[in-house]
């Protein structure tokens, strides 16, 4: 089974990139989901969350509230270290138990999608790493029109994540996402042509 990551910085696209190749057969494990699975299920990590943040992270019947972490988290640098350090480690072992899962059902490609993928150091599971980049401006419009999420919470988050040239210069493979959808879509059917795995 060959594993690919894919990555990108905030509103690049990689998740529609990763979908396309699960349209294509691939099995898709999705980090920030596997992410919030163990925020929510995870006693030690809650406790350790609500020791440095504040015990009103649980509302009061006791589930976490995701939109003030994130509000603390991604405060500082630091923060988001602190809780990177809790969560990669747990994510790195839910996808080795989907890889193998995935291996014992027969798929012929893992897709890691993760915004995070080399702060986690999950491209060392990994075949090869696909980076997806856009411009900030295109980047920024994306995120505003999908999500709840304001200007300030963009340039906050984007500037804590690893810089693009970083993640490209650490790439195998990289897609350019500054045209529509239907030719972001396009560039996906071509790389999985080209893969050999």
């Amino acid at each position: 089974m060959y594993i690919l990551g894919v990555t990108g910085n905030i509103g690049s696209g990689k998740s529609s990139v990763s979908e396309r190749l699960a349209y294509h057969g691939a099995f898709v494990s999705h980090s920030d989901a596997l992410a919030k699975e163990i925020l929510q299920s995870n006693p030690g990590i809650i406790e350790q969350l609500c020791a440095r943040f504040g015990d009103d992270l649980l509302d009061a019947s006791g589930i976490l509230q995701k939109h003030l972490l994130a509000e603390r988290a991604f405060a500082t640098r630091e923060d988001q270290l602190f809780l990177n350090h809790l969560i990669h480690p747990e994510v790195k072992k839910s996808t080795l138990e989907e890889i193998e899962h995935s291996r014992d059902e027969g798929y012929s490609l893992f897709v890691i999608d993760a915004p995070l993928l080399f702060e986690a150091h999950l491209d060392s599971i990994t075949d090869s790493v696909l980076v997806v980049v856009a411009d900030r401006i295109f980047r920024e419009g994306r995120v505003e029109r999908r999500s709840q999420i304001t200007k300030v919470d963009f340039e906050r988050r984007d500037a804590l994540q690893m810089p693009r040239e970083e993640k490209i210069r650490r790439a195998n493979h990289v897609i350019d996402n500054e045209g529509t959808l239907e030719e972001l879509l396009e560039k996906a059917d071509i790389f999985f042509q080209k893969l050999k795995f």
